[in-house]
């Protein structure tokens, strides 16, 4: 990289070259301060890794602790074993653009699960605008449907176009087949949209899982031109939390080393093939994963898989970012009888069962049932999506990828 003059240092000449730059290497020994500065001013891809005197040893400058990179062949050559050290920003949504007070909000298909979607960011105070369907027919299904539900009229469309350019959302949620998330992203993005997008973040079964990985990075990287929030719906992280919460205050100071996960839903008729469960609802335990392991990295080498049937499971430790080690059992399950609905998690052996009930006014409630006690929240999906209008993404674009990967490596391990 030296020899072919890819490699830039010093702030004001990065600075002065930043939209020709690849990415930025800053050091592990850089202040907090210097790294939030980077982060607020360089909108390509920033890593944190080594020393300064690493840097010194490697590449021969003294004292520096930011290193950019020039856009080449030599420069992509070195992402992958970048890609753990990924670092971004956490941005409140004013940091990108001034919404009203109620921002306007289009769901792309509402007729499934973002009928509920639509209803939460309702009663969180977004207004809903419109909604995307398919036909003439189901668009009236839907917005009768919706009227009922929630006793608001919302302008259905058949055309992503018209509803991007004839009523200008905020936010778009999109609530499609996963097959159509990425085009669905990638116009809302391109439209100035913030997007919510529902897991898995992209996903076609007939597609390359490298372009799949491609793709998610472009859309990542897309938001961050367009300075516009991309967070991925994978609801499981918001209960996550809460049961962390529970345990720590069970047994304060507890590393957490061993979680498991089971998730188990009917079949609604499809085939035993073990992937499509996966992927249907592995995202949501790996998401719970990455939040438990503080974002760490994957040992591949533990994974072992059993995918058979309507089953997909799978185990392998993760590292933390200080040593520790999280080992990671995933059981994933469609089926018919009774339970149909599982919903667990499992820290250090401790079970929370997570279930819902209705509460007085008729509004669903999430309700965690810990070995010691009971806790009710609302609904983790709500959760999510109020998060989402404070700002926060509790599930950003480059967790998102780091999401798809793990759910892609295991079913390449299944094969």
């Amino acid at each position: 990289m030296l020899r072919a003059r890819v490699v830039e240092v010093g702030r004001d000449r990065l600075t002065q070259i930043k939209n020709r730059l690849a990415y930025l290497i800053i050091t592990n020994d850089i202040t907090d301060n210097s790294r939030d500065k980077i982060l607020q001013e360089f909108s390509c891809p920033v890593y944190q890794c080594l020393t300064s005197a690493d840097v010194e040893e490697m590449f021969g400058f003294h004292g520096t602790k930011v290193i950019g990179f020039h856009r080449s062949p030599l420069s992509n050559a070195v992402l992958p074993d970048l890609k753990p050290y990924r670092i971004t920003k956490e941005k409140n949504m004013s940091d990108y653009i001034n919404l009203p007070y109620k921002p306007r909000v289009a769901v792309l298909g509402a007729s499934g699960i973002g009928r509920h979607h639509c209803n939460w960011w309702r009663m969180e105070g977004a207004q809903l605008v419109a909604f995307l369907g398919s036909t003439e027919e189901t668009i009236a299904a839907t917005a009768a449907m919706l009227k009922d539900l929630a006793g608001i009229e919302v302008k259905g469309f058949a055309s992503l176009e018209r509803l991007l350019d004839e009523d200008r959302p905020d936010i778009v949620d999109v609530c499609l087949p996963h097959k159509m998330h990425y085009q669905a992203v990638k116009a809302a993005l391109d439209a100035g949209c913030h997007v919510l997008c529902e897991k898995p973040f992209v996903f076609d079964d007939g597609m390359p899982h490298g372009t799949l990985r491609e793709q998610a990075e472009e859309l990542a990287s897309l938001a961050r031109r367009q300075r516009r929030m991309l967070g991925v719906c994978t609801q499981y992280v918001m209960a996550a939390q809460e049961c962390a919460a529970l345990l720590s205050e069970r047994a304060k100071g507890e590393n957490v080393t061993n979680f498991e996960g089971c998730l188990v839903s009917p079949t609604r008729n499809r085939p035993p093939v073990p992937e499509w469960t996966w992927v249907d609802l592995a995202p949501h335990m790996l998401g719970v994963a990455q939040v438990v392991s503080g974002h760490g990295t994957p040992d591949w080498s533990t994974l072992k898989v059993d995918f058979a049937g309507h089953k997909a499971k799978a185990a392998f430790d993760v590292a933390r970012k200080d040593g520790s080690i999280l080992h990671c059992d995933i059981m994933t399950l469609h089926r018919d009888e009774e339970p149909k609905n599982v919903r667990q998690i499992a820290l250090n052996g401790n079970m929370f069962d997570i279930g819902g009930f209705k509460d007085s006014d008729g509004v669903f409630q999430m309700r965690i049932t810990a070995p010691w006690r009971t806790e009710d929240k609302p609904d983790m999906l709500r959760l999510l999506i109020r998060s989402f209008l404070k700002g926060r993404l509790e599930m950003p674009a480059d967790m998102a990828c780091q999401n798809l990967d793990w759910m892609l490596t295991v079913i390449d391990a299944a094969k």
